[in-house]
């Protein structure tokens, strides 16, 4: 199959989280919501429970976007699924199970979504241990590799994707301007740039481009802003706000 760069502007646009303007982020009815309001690509986070399956969530803990509390990665997936993942965001999501990444790999594939999962990782986790377990679970999927996209704030997670499925596309995402294009070239080989749309340059844009580089940026919610960024270069905006665009 053929996953390699396109580096001419798609305009493409990316559902972050599902759409957290009118559903719970990270859940399947996110999910499902994103792709009725036209949504062909969707970002997603996911991380490891205490017993190692990948589950599909942002946050570090619980507090904010469940009913429970304290750090995901100290709870069994069985103490997970106990918890509602919709009731904080309104009342009509209530009974929304936690999701787990094999289930957002099948509704993903039953609705002909491209996925943009990161890899979310925080200090106490361990980058090899996340890729490996989701990694398995792709393979054992069957999972489309040109409709997915592993993406990570972490340069050690996107290295091992590399060396254990180097066929896989890898985004390396950044905040911050100055993020060292080509030692993450060297090192990660990457599909894509995911860079804070609030530090890209025209020249920034540039160089990225000029790699021969897929270029996206997040979370940018202005829709009288796209076409400037799509202008720059930009190939993908990611937006919690598909909706309005």
């Amino acid at each position: 199959m053929d996953i390699s760069v396109n580096t001419e502007s798609q305009k493409l646009l990316t559902a972050h989280r599902g759409i957290p303007s009118q559903a719970p982020e990270n859940t399947l009815s996110g999910i499902r919501l994103a792709a009725q309001l036209g949504a062909r690509w969707i970002e997603l986070d996911t991380q490891l429970s205490k017993d190692r399956t990948p589950v599909v969530m942002h946050d570090e803990t619980l507090d904010r976007t469940t009913s429970g509390s304290g750090l995901l990665r100290e709870k069994t997936l069985d103490e997970l699924r106990m918890l509602d993942t919709g009731e904080w965001y309104k009342p009509e999501y209530s009974g929304e199970l936690f999701p787990v990444l094999e289930e957002v790999l099948e509704e993903c594939k039953k609705l002909d979504l491209t996925l943009n999962l990161e890899l979310k990782l925080y200090p106490a986790c361990d980058p090899a241990a996340l890729v490996e377990r989701v990694i398995e679970l792709i393979q054992e999927n069957e999972f489309p590799l040109e409709k997915l996209l592993l993406s990570s704030f972490s340069r050690d997670a996107l290295i091992r994707c590399r060396e254990l499925m180097p066929q896989l596309r890898r985004g390396f995402i950044s905040e911050e301007a100055d993020f060292g294009l080509n030692g993450v070239l060297k090192e990660i080989d990457p599909y894509s740039i995911h860079l804070d749309h609030r530090v890209l340059t025209p020249e920034i844009a540039r160089d990225i481009k000029g790699a021969g580089t897929v270029l996206a940026i997040w979370t940018m919610n202005e829709p009288e802003k796209a076409e400037s960024f799509f202008n720059m270069g930009v190939d993908n905006i990611i937006t919690d706000m598909i909706d309005q665009f």
